[in-house]
């Protein structure tokens, strides 16, 4: 396949604000193959250190996924996974690609259906030992009218993925009023073979956040999934749950923050997991102080230490993380200021130091910049947003070195 060369420029551009606490790192700017009028991008790196970056080009009412990888210096040249006028595209629920191995493994997208204004499958394609993506599956069975979104995936096997989605099978009759979960949004999940057949298909909770993003990991043979969890009392927190041995464990909470709130704040948590430490990041807005939190486990997610308050400023969340080693944690967010936002990054150990401090970007506070991400490539890390200038709309990279 041809290559793209990276073009790596030192970052001297208006757009970005670089504040550093520890001198040793630095950014650069990759020039990445993204085109006009992208957002929505993703960061997967698999098993050998390979980076997958998706993106959404968009014309008019047609919608267009793509991929390329990134080995630390080049990019490959972008491959179209799939474009259509019918799918639904979202701002905070938005396409995925991962790998194993060194070649794209699968690819998800939303695709309405008829029944309502959101009513919409998950779509999966398998690109496995072939040049060319196959005809997508759904993986959810109950072929309701409702919505089916916030996929997170993962290489599970060596023949087989599994992924996790908010499901609305239930919803027929609306998302429930006050204390009413007959009705909730819920959280499944199903294995999936390379040939693209349905191996088991699991309802994790019964009662969730309508529209926070989910979060999945491998933590050695077992996963790990997190995402916020719904009472009858309407709080909402983060929880996790482990799946080993193919059955799903007891969801537990990541913390008590008792935020209760009658509505999703389409704000999820983000999780990681590294040499026997495990961190978990989330925005909560209990008793109206908005905060993004990280926390971290050394027993695999079945207990989780006091969480550290990473930033309490006019946070506005939309979080990722990282391990960077056995004792502290990359995490980013996004805060408000005077001018708009800053896109921040911080190294946080497992006693709660801050070890770096970064302010990456300045970046547009609106819902059409989305959710930044971060990756670990071979050396240093790589960070992707939706960069907004006026009408126009692009995907941004750099890297810390």
């Amino acid at each position: 396949m041809k290559k793209i060369a990276s073009q790596i420029l030192i970052l001297l551009f208006s757009f970005t604000l670089v504040s550093c606490s520890d001198s040793s790192s630095s950014f650069v700017q990759v020039k990445n193959p993204t085109g006009d009028n992208s957002s929505l991008p993703r960061l997967f790196t698999d098993n050998t250190g390979l980076v997958y970056l998706s993106w959404v080009e968009q014309i008019e009412d047609s919608a267009t996924l793509f991929y390329s990888t990134f080995d630390g210096e080049i990019w490959s040249e972008p491959d179209i996974i799939s474009a259509s006028s019918d799918w639904f595209v979202n701002w905070a629920d938005f396409p995925s690609v991962i790998g194993q191995n060194g070649s794209a493994l699968a690819s998800h997208w939303l695709a309405k259906t008829p029944g309502g204004t959101y009513s919409y499958n998950v779509e999966v394609s398998i690109k496995k030992a072939s040049k060319l993506w196959n005809e997508p599956i759904v993986p959810h069975s109950d072929n309701t009218p409702t919505e089916h979104g916030f996929v997170s995936m993962i290489p599970y096997s060596d023949s087989s993925f599994y992924a996790i989605w908010l499901d609305g099978r239930n919803t027929t009759g609306g998302h429930g009023g006050h204390g009413d979960l007959s009705t909730a949004m819920t959280l499944r999940g199903a294995e999936i073979s390379y040939l693209g057949k349905l191996l088991n298909e699991h309802e994790l909770d019964n009662a969730v956040c309508d529209c926070c993003n989910t979060s999945l990991i491998n933590i050695g043979d077992d996963l790990l999934a997190v995402y916020r969890n719904r009472t009858a009392e309407e709080t909402r927190d983060i929880y996790v749950k482990k799946f080993s041995n193919g059955e799903w464990g007891d969801e537990k909470a990541v913390n008590a923050d008792n935020w209760s709130i009658a509505s999703c704040p389409v704000n999820g948590a983000m999780i990681d997991y590294k040499d026997g430490l495990t961190a978990v990041a989330w925005f909560t807005g209990a008793d109206n102080k908005p905060m993004a939190k990280l926390s971290f486990s050394k027993d695999k997610g079945d207990s989780f230490l006091e969480p550290i308050v990473v930033d309490s400023s006019s946070n506005l969340g939309r979080v990722d993380v990282l391990i960077e080693n056995n004792e502290s944690a990359w995490v980013s967010w996004i805060t408000r200021n005077e001018e708009g936002a800053t896109l921040n990054l911080d190294l946080v150990s497992t006693s709660g130091k801050i070890l770096q401090s970064h302010q990456i970007a300045e970046i547009n506070p609106s819902r059409r910049s989305g959710f930044p991400q971060i990756t670990k490539l071979n050396k240093g890390l790589l960070i992707a947003w939706t960069d907004i200038q006026d009408e126009n709309k692009s995907v941004k990279t750099v890297i810390l070195e």
